[in-house]
């Protein structure tokens, strides 16, 4: 069979407990309940790590962050991928594949490396092109006049203007990019980033309305978001009426962003290009909106609404529904795309899937960054800290204390914790020392290599970007994502 068409597109920080498809009570994706009845669907598919930045370094090297370097990029300032690691962009260009990306998140582009073997590439904050299609040239000048405009209103509500232009404007040049290819001999890769789960959350009226949700007003929806970032900063707590309110207004962002996945798999219908694609939807990482203490530990980004994540995958000429409960990590989504056999890496995945968190858990400058990492097998996950060299000092290790500690119980003073359920079901148990030490020989079974890779990384040859590299508006973009302080 000749090389198919691919698609892959992100659903940035959808929760897999808010997709409809997977159960959720209210009817938030109707496009993807559609598509499961004819994809393969993962009940339990983990993120290589739970943010963006070293999620998609993953995806598109089809390696974990200890391998390819890029973990942090707060605090160890490594942005970039290494030019030394192949992606899977270049890969498919070197196979005769047409390329072309489109971000909405700036983590995902040219700050991080992320453009690299791609033809065209769009992301919300400048355009890159490697090409002369004219798809570049029709509205350079005005998206440069707009993009001025709307950037100095970031942190304004204006940003729900500027979020839903730049999401309709990169739906639109995706189309345009697929009805444009759509004739052509040679295969296409293309990628998207879509933010529409990511805070802040400012949907259209219309989400709510679809959902039999009240209708939000332009000062409730500024005051949500601005408790949500204070939370996210670790500055306060969320009450259960603004959680309850802020899963509402995440609801219906997911609704929104649904309509979006309807837009794209109607161009491919109409251009003939559905029946013969491999198509790849999928979440970098979920979204936690308050439900836990943002200083408990083990972090709140080891916990199953982050780690565990939509997964649709859709290949050539497929028409009955598949569900797969086996474990299955993310990032061998690269091998399904190089290889276009997703049976083949479904044989290759190990029975339980592994996540590595370097994230700095409180948001506040002076706590250490930690680094974890997560065992899962879809209904029970242990969970460990692991040194990582940036925390030495003196060649010791420094310690991390919670002022929950002394209320855990006595068998997980190790710092080892183990939970069973899924999403906010999920609990912690006790373990005795034998399962626990059953559990340390599975993860350092899963882990001897990546620790050895982990070392080589630091070492290495990646590229590094320091936070004067960032422009102005890319900076204060982060900022209003939550990222930067």
């Amino acid at each position: 069979m000749s090389d198919p068409d691919v698609l892959l597109l992100v659903l940035d920080s959808t929760r897999r407990d808010r997709v409809s498809a997977y159960g959720h009570g209210r009817e938030t994706t109707p496009t993807l309940d559609t598509l499961a009845s004819e994809a393969t669907v993962f009940e339990h598919a983990y993120v290589p790590a739970p943010w963006t930045l070293p999620c998609h370094c993953s995806l598109f090297t089809g390696m974990f962050p200890s391998e390819h370097g890029i973990t942090n990029g707060f605090t160890d300032q490594r942005l970039r991928l290494s030019s030394d690691i192949p992606t899977l962009p270049e890969q498919l260009s070197e196979r005769g594949y047409h390329t072309a990306g489109f971000s909405n998140n700036p983590w995902v582009g040219q700050l991080s490396g992320l453009d690299r073997g791609f033809e065209e590439f769009v992301e919300w904050d400048l355009e890159i092109s490697r090409s002369d299609h004219p798809i570049h040239g029709r509205f350079a000048s005005l998206y440069s006049k707009l993009h001025t405009v709307l950037g100095h209103a970031s942190r304004q509500p204006l940003v729900l203007l500027k979020r839903r232009f730049f999401t309709e404007r990169l739906v639109n040049r995706a189309s345009r990019w697929l009805q444009h290819t759509a004739d052509t001999n040679d295969p296409t890769f293309t990628f998207m980033n879509l933010m529409e789960a990511h805070s802040p959350y400012y949907p259209p009226q219309s989400a709510f309305r679809a959902l039999g949700l009240d209708r939000p007003t332009a000062l409730e929806a500024r005051r949500l978001n601005v408790k949500l970032l204070a939370h996210i900063m670790g500055r306060s707590s969320l009450d259960r009426d603004t959680r309850a309110r802020l899963l509402e207004y995440y609801d219906a962002s997911v609704k929104y962003l649904d309509s979006m996945v309807e837009t794209l798999l109607s161009v491919l219908k109409r251009e003939g290009l559905y029946e013969d694609m491999l198509l790849i939807i999928c979440a970098d990482h979920g979204k936690t909106l308050g439900e836990y203490d943002r200083d408990e530990r083990p972090p709140h980004y080891v916990r199953d609404v982050n780690t565990t994540v939509p997964l649709f995958v859709k290949e050539p000429n497929q028409t009955e529904p598949v569900r797969i409960d086996q474990p299955f990590e993310l990032h061998r989504l690269f091998e399904t795309v190089l290889d276009g056999d997703l049976e083949q890496s479904l044989e290759n995945a190990p029975s339980t899937a592994l996540v590595e968190d370097f994230i700095p858990h409180t948001g506040r400058e002076v706590e250490t960054v930690t680094h974890w990492r997560a065992l899962c097998d879809g209904t029970t996950k242990y969970v460990t800290p692991v040194e990582h060299p940036s925390e030495r000092t003196n060649g010791n290790e420094q310690e991390q204390t919670s002022e929950h500690e002394s209320d855990q119980d006595p068998t997980q003073q190790s710092h080892e914790y183990l939970f069973r359920g899924t999403g906010l079901n999920e609990v912690p148990v006790e373990v005795d020392a034998s399962t626990l030490e059953q559990l340390r020989s599975l993860m350092i079974e899963r882990t001897s290599q990546l620790d050895t890779a982990t070392a080589s990384a630091n070492g290495s040859s990646t590229d590094e970007s320091t936070p004067e590299d960032l422009s102005g508006s890319v900076e204060a973009q982060l900022e209003d994502l939550g990222y930067l302080d």
